[in-house]
């Protein structure tokens, strides 16, 4: 991650002493944005850290630090803290920028516990990710597993969200897929399109989050999170399609051939898909919710496409 400098920016009056005060990393990311709305909607002060600070981002009851993570300079910021949650992560490497697996999502994570240990922050929640494993096939899930172990070590009081794909205006998953449903009227399927995957509502997640800094029972377990339906990756697209009133032909391409479209494409920049995310996506992405909903209450909300998307008329119902 590049270098930023640590100058941060103050909004509002000075918090009052007696509101609770939460560092959140990541805050400017898809989950991050959700994740500070409930923050301060419970009541928190929340110092923001992020590599860059956005001017649309200033709101009361925030402090927004420019900082690269893994650096030195933006402790300073998170004096009378009481707990920590860290969600900086990457879904792709750019090497030459010096964005590492390695770097993002392991070096952070320790960068984060030390500081939390130096300031006296005995309370971290931590994003993973759905798949985190020794062994994984991907050095995304390798790197998310390795942060894990470190939190584990940590001796701080942890909790661990492994969540599937997340949805909401903004993410990751319909970002990449619209673009290219509106363009070709014939849409590649990689394989038979019968992975499975278990979408999940980005408030949800938040929610899963900001409830687990006020429930003491969530401490030292890890939960998996998904959605209320395992979808095959068809029906995704079908749902994605449906919501933006699109019909779509579904063109299935053989594995190998898929692969090696894949590969040629990672050559170009901006490139829709990688290797490491082809094989994550054929490997699927579902759990067991039970843990999450005995505890949060969730999942609750079923993936039906991006329909904040959707034309306001002729829009093309989907069966659920």
């Amino acid at each position: 991650m590049p270098e930023t400098s640590s100058r941060p920016r103050q909004i509002d009056l000075p918090f009052a002493s007696e509101r609770r005060r939460v560092l959140l990393t990541g805050a400017s990311g898809f989950v991050g944005r959700e994740v500070r709305r409930q923050l301060l909607e419970r009541g928190w002060q929340v110092v923001a850290l992020s590599r860059t600070l956005a001017a649309g981002d200033a709101q009361p009851g925030v402090i927004q630090v420019a900082a690269d993570i893994t650096g030195q300079g933006w402790e300073r910021w998170c004096e009378g803290c009481s707990a920590a949650l860290h969600l900086v992560g990457i879904i792709r490497e750019v090497r030459r920028g010096g964005t590492t697996f390695e770097r993002a999502h392991v070096r952070a994570t320790e960068s984060v516990i030390g500081a939390c240990r130096r300031l006296g922050i005995r309370r971290l929640v931590q994003m993973s990710a759905l798949g985190a494993r020794a062994g994984a096939a991907t050095a995304y899930h390798r790197t998310k597993w390795q942060a894990e172990e470190a939190v584990r070590a940590s001796g701080l009081d942890w909790t661990i969200f492994r969540p599937s794909l997340i949805f909401g205006p903004g993410d990751g998953l319909t970002g990449a897929l619209v673009p290219l449903l509106r363009r070709f009227p014939f849409f590649p399927v990689f394989g038979d399109g019968r992975y499975q995957m278990q979408p999940i509502a980005v408030a949800e997640v938040a929610r899963c989050f900001v409830a687990a800094l006020e429930d003491p029972a969530s401490v030292g377990h890890a939960f998996d999170l998904g959605g209320p339906e395992a979808l095959t990756y068809d029906e995704v697209l079908r749902r994605t399609a449906g919501a933006l009133g699109l019909q779509r032909t579904f063109v299935h391409l053989p594995l190998g051939l898929a692969r090696a479209l894949v590969s040629l494409m990672q050559l170009l920049p901006g490139a829709p898909i990688t290797r490491d995310q082809l094989t994550m996506l054929l490997e699927g992405s579902t759990c067991d919710t039970a843990a999450a909903r005995r505890v949060f209450g969730v999942p609750a909300a079923r993936f039906q496409g991006p329909t904040w998307l959707a034309p306001a008329a002729g829009r093309t119902p989907v069966a659920g």
